[in-house]
């Protein structure tokens, strides 16, 4: 008996406390006691969330496959040492899940989960935890439609009970075949599996097409009143992005800087318009979940960039999380144990100087585009539909050129207004403006390029979100090489509707 008692005993502490030689030191329990009070409205978490920082390159990785950062105990006590509110933690479960019924998600993992939740909360961090890059799912929307659904239900039964410090974000950047419609689907059947064990708990939202602020007219939300919209701000992608191995072309943009211009701070304010709009019209908080600039650019540029965005995301109302901690956009050095302090006071300083717009650089006199008031009709320009089954009509209308797009897709170039034949100079910036205005509120692109053979490398590009009211527009762009195959192109095929330009002007910005 006393050989069976002590048998009872060492089982049920193998159950209660399994063995994981991966699992950090001080692991939390996943069942802590539940909430006293009521519960916080979504905008009220989302105020608490305020200057986050993700955490990421960590949980994210592909199983077995190392890059390169393992979160640590001290990590989340330095965060909150800085002064940081919250962290977001990205989290690949569908390498740690069974491909089939009833896709169980392997123990030892969620323990690695709970003991990061566990440490963000005894630091006094609000905690997001996603699903992220579910790369089946966005290649096989319909096989993985289940299985999603069946994992979102483990997780949110395993922290039914957390605090409402913790915030669930439903999925990371929804692109390829989980289109913008099949996205509004599935978002509403994973909100409802939530809902079932946490009715209560702030759920995080994005939209698709790689979670950016130019889609999210497509989002179609459930009505409920604790989520919470979250886009992704990469812009100017030429700059924040250069030289990243993992972006076509990023080479050709190094040495791209960001200078805190007129044209480049109102742009920033222009591509984040149709973010403010949703939230207004849908009464809606909004988090930016990633935003940050790549190492290869220049510190003194990233830490403007970062100051100015922080800054403004903050005065619109935002919270926000910069990706990342202690990687290649990171703001430590975890090899030297040491803070890139630029980074750090750019992100948690409450100076609002950055904010000022400044004023209009000087431009050359030479005006690059032909027929930019479109008083002599189309002529100096071309423009098409080039993929099927996109469908539109082009015309002239009062010396305004008019796109009426009837059959729209996932992608904007099939449906353009080029002018071509443009020169450019290597290394010169070029302005770019133009007058839009639209039937309905929407987002087309604009961008200074060029081709090269079959290339088409862009050298500047902005999202733009237009409404009935007209406005002036830029886009600012550095020239990659020596051409006289430059251009300047518009594209609207990812939504239906009419859109009208006026007064298109670029010439080279006098430094």
């Amino acid at each position: 008996m006393r050989k069976r008692g002590f048998l009872v005993i060492f089982l049920l502490i193998l159950f209660f406390f399994p063995a994981d030689n991966h699992l950090p030191a001080n692991s939390f329990s996943p069942h802590p006691p539940r909430q006293d009070g009521p519960v916080r409205t979504a905008a009220e978490i989302n105020k608490s969330l305020g200057r986050g920082i993700n955490l990421g390159n960590a949980l994210e990785a592909p199983k077995g496959i190392s890059w390169g950062v393992q979160l640590r105990e001290e990590y989340f006590a330095l965060i909150k040492e800085k002064g940081f509110s919250s962290v977001r933690i990205p989290i690949r479960w569908s390498d740690y899940a069974l491909t089939k019924p009833p896709y169980t998600i392997d123990q030892k993992f969620f323990a690695k989960v709970d003991w990061a939740i566990g440490e963000a909360l005894k630091n006094g961090l609000h905690v997001i935890i996603n699903f992220h890059h579910y790369e089946e799912l966005f290649k096989y929307p319909h096989r993985e439609w289940e299985r999603f659904l069946a994992m979102w239900a483990q997780v949110a039964k395993r922290y039914e009970d957390y605090p409402d410090a913790l915030v669930f974000e439903i999925l990371n950047e929804p692109h390829d075949r989980l289109t913008a419609e099949l996205w509004n689907q599935l978002l509403a059947e994973a909100l409802a599996v939530i809902r079932k064990t946490n009715p209560g708990r702030a759920v995080m939202i994005g939209t698709a097409e790689w979670g950016g602020a130019g889609s999210v007219s497509k989002l179609v939300l459930p009505d409920d009143n604790q989520l919470i919209l979250t886009v992704h701000f990469y812009n100017p992608y030429q700059f924040t992005h250069q030289g990243a191995e993992w972006s076509a072309g990023s080479r050709a943009w190094l040495g791209t800087t960001w200078d805190g211009s007129y044209v480049e701070k109102q742009v920033i304010r222009n591509e984040l318009e149709p973010v403010l709009w949703y939230s207004r019209e849908h009464n809606i908080p909004v988090n930016i979940g990633e935003f940050g600039a790549y190492s290869k650019a220049d510190m003194d540029s990233r830490a403007r960039w970062t100051a100015y965005c922080a800054r403004l995301f903050e005065e619109l109302g935002f919270s926000w999380h910069y990706w990342e901690f202690c990687s290649g956009f990171g703001i430590y050095d975890a090899r030297k144990k040491v803070f890139h302090m630029e980074l750090v006071n750019a992100l948690i300083s409450d100076d609002k100087s950055i904010l000022d717009p400044g004023a209009l650089p000087e431009v050359a006199g030479v005006e690059l585009v032909t027929n930019g008031d479109f008083s002599a009709g189309s002529i100096g320009w071309h423009y098409g539909v080039w993929r099927n089954p996109y469908r539109a009509d082009f015309r002239v209308v009062n010396q305004e050129f008019v796109v009426h797009v009837q059959t729209a897709g996932d992608e904007e170039w099939p449906v353009q207004l080029i002018k071509d034949g443009i020169s450019l100079k290597e290394g010169r910036r070029y302005l770019l403006s133009f007058e839009a205005w639209s039937d309905r509120p929407r987002s087309f692109s604009a961008e200074i390029g060029a081709v090269v053979g079959s290339d088409y490398p862009t050298y500047g590009s902005a999202s733009v979100f237009v409404t009935p009211e007209r406005h002036k527009y830029y886009v600012l762009g550095t020239a990659g090489k020596t051409l006289i195959t430059g251009r300047v192109a518009f594209s609207f095929g990812k939504e239906t509707g009419r859109v009208y330009l006026d007064n298109v002007s670029l010439k080279e910005v006098m430094e």
